[in-house]
């Protein structure tokens, strides 16, 4: 259980530094163009591109746990770790794949990791929507 728990805090650490990472660089580039709203098509754009940008941090994630599922015999192949992964970490839980009861503990791990990630995305996607709300209704008052 200590060394699963182990595992995990690294699974975990490595899920925070992707997600840190790519949030970050979004944030440093929405910084080099602040945002401001200019139309409904603009803005939907821009978050168009910052949702993909979420998702692809998701599926790094998802992937770093496949190949760690994979590379400990957790799963028989890539494609399903990678299936089982993904079904875990958004907490989706089909159940038509399971780990062996050993490893348990550390698919629960991917599935809270996967919760705070989503959250982590959500709350910055809230942050950039408000932004976005806040110019428009800055440029409203001025004109």
């Amino acid at each position: 259980m200590l060394v699963q728990l182990s595992e995990g805090a690294l699974l975990v650490t490595l899920n925070v530094a992707i997600h840190s990472t790519v949030l970050g660089w979004t944030m440093w580039r929405l910084q080099q163009a602040p945002v401001v709203s200019r139309s409904a098509l603009s803005d939907a754009w821009l978050l168009g591109r910052i949702a993909i940008l979420c998702v692809l941090a998701h599926l790094a994630e998802i992937t770093v746990w496949a190949m760690f599922y994979w590379l400990q015999d957790v799963m028989p192949g890539l494609e399903i770790a990678f299936y089982f992964s993904a079904v875990t970490y958004a907490t989706i839980g089909y159940g038509d794949i399971t780990p062996p009861e050993n490893w348990r503990l550390l698919a629960s791990i991917e599935g809270l990791t996967g919760i705070l990630m989503c959250a982590w995305s959500g709350g910055f996607f809230f942050a950039i929507v408000k932004q976005l709300q806040e110019s428009s209704s800055s440029a409203k008052h001025r004109a």
